[in-house]
């Protein structure tokens, strides 16, 4: 007789991180939407322009998103100092030898799918890699377009930070504008794959990542936890 499965219920999640990526998650999506259209107007539509103010609202909107994504990522850069064990960025960073042979093995089952495709009790390794750069792109992106906007207000304060964050970039704005407009692209990249990966764990395991991030729990299969894992959830 075969035995039952056993299933491990760990706490993955803290609270401010959940908050801090559905934030930046929704943020990120309209500033990528609204930032397409600034960089490529669409055509003026009919009516006094009082009236329309088409791309002033699609700039607002832009400027809304991007106080927003400020506030979550300091959140969330806070948090990975004072929160919990899976939260902190000593756990994110820990790039040690067994976490490079996980990765590789990730990459392994994905492009061999008769493979084993291992579960983690926080981020697998290559999203470990993934928010790394993503998260470095997102503080690239606030500064960028903190420097972009300061360079058309005129108050002492943005004055200031027009002057100071211009001097990062060569004192080249078209040069700060260009870089910025193509993080859209890393972005949606990002977005096309972390959206396949998260479908693809569901699909192979019984375990859902987005159930994990909305209430912070995983229930995973112990048979299906990465070699080493199972230490951890003894500690």
């Amino acid at each position: 007789m075969k035995d039952r499965l056993k299933f491990i219920v760990v706490y993955s999640y803290d609270l401010p991180v959940r908050i801090s990526h559905w934030i930046m998650a929704i943020s990120i999506f309209v500033l990528m939407i609204t930032g397409y259209f600034i960089g490529n107007p669409p055509f003026s539509q009919p009516g006094d322009a009082s009236d329309v103010f088409l791309m002033g609202t699609i700039r607002y909107l832009h400027f809304v998103a991007a106080y927003f994504l400020t506030a979550s990522f300091i959140l969330r850069l806070y948090w990975g100092f004072v929160g919990g064990k899976e939260s902190r960025w000593s756990e994110m960073l820990r790039w040690d030898r067994r976490f490079w042979k996980h990765a590789l093995d990730e990459v392994l089952a994905l492009v061999w799918p008769v493979r084993p495709w291992r579960l983690y009790f926080g981020h697998f390794p290559i999203a470990k890699i993934a928010y790394v750069f993503v998260y470095l792109a997102v503080a690239f992106s606030i500064v960028s377009g903190f420097v972009i906007y300061a360079n058309a207000q005129y108050t002492p304060f943005w004055r200031f930070i027009a002057e100071w964050g211009l001097k990062l970039f060569g004192d080249n704005l078209n040069w700060v504008r260009y870089l910025h407009h193509w993080l859209l692209w890393f972005f949606a990249v990002f977005v096309v794959i972390h959206v396949y990966l998260v479908v693809y764990t569901a699909a192979r395991m019984m375990t859902s990542e987005v159930g994990a991030i909305l209430g912070g729990y995983k229930i995973i299969r112990e048979e299906d936890l990465a070699e080493g894992e199972e230490i951890e959830a003894t500690v």
